[in-house]
């Protein structure tokens, strides 16, 4: 447990921890910025619920007085837990849908589509374009959030410290993850280089960034 100048980073283990993080996650959904209320249920259980029934103790929170105020969700080999999410979490999430447990939107649609290989996503293009040197160089991945009023605060860093402590001693070779141009520089401050990029529309882009772990010091 990593515990300075008021925040304690630790991996989420209650409900309320959870909720948190899907709050969070939502608060956070659109580069940064809150989404609309109407599109949370489905935008956290896409983003969170995998991570919360496949790999929940490789997700942390940061914690300043009992409020969660960032999070970090990952997993040490992103292959594996791909496999895992298509049965555990993608095909049950699909049928919700399907039955109309979600309110059918941008977001359900784009995963319906997504799902049935009628479109590709930019995560997946990006994936596709390095296949090889992210199951051999950077297996890990992840997702981080913090709350808007305390960025600048050292939050994200801290979750990532603790974050590739643990994959440490799981022999990970390194992380990669898929950002905007706005987060790209804080994560270059983090040691992640570039390793490709895709240009979403005329002047929007969208990064896959690595770091490696094997030769790595500790931030």
């Amino acid at each position: 447990m990593n515990s300075s100048e008021g925040v304690t980073v630790r991996v989420a283990r209650t409900a309320d921890d959870w909720q948190a993080v899907r709050d969070l996650c939502c608060r956070t959904g659109d580069a940064g910025s809150p989404i609309e209320s109407s599109r949370w249920p489905f935008f956290a259980e896409l983003w969170v619920g995998p991570y919360q029934k496949v790999l929940p103790g490789w997700t942390y929170v940061a914690d300043v007085g009992g409020q969660v105020v960032g999070y970090l969700t990952g997993c040490p080999n992103t292959s594996s837990f791909r496999r895992s999410c298509a049965l555990a979490v993608t095909l049950p999430l699909l049928v919700r849908v399907g039955r109309g447990v979600y309110r059918w939107n941008s977001d359900t649609r784009r995963f319906v589509r997504r799902t049935l290989r009628l479109e590709t996503g930019p995560e997946q293009r990006l994936r596709s374009r390095l296949p090889r040197i992210l199951a051999r160089d950077y297996p890990a991945h992840l997702h981080m959030n913090v709350d808007a009023q305390l960025r600048g605060r050292r939050i994200g860093r801290r979750l990532v410290d603790r974050y590739c402590e643990d994959l440490r001693a799981t022999q990970a070779s390194g992380i990669h993850l898929f950002c905007g141009a706005a987060a790209s520089g804080f994560y270059a401050r983090l040691g992640f280089e570039e390793l490709t990029r895709l240009e979403l529309r005329p002047g929007v882009w969208v990064y896959a960034l690595g770091r490696r772990l094997t030769s790595d010091t500790q931030t």
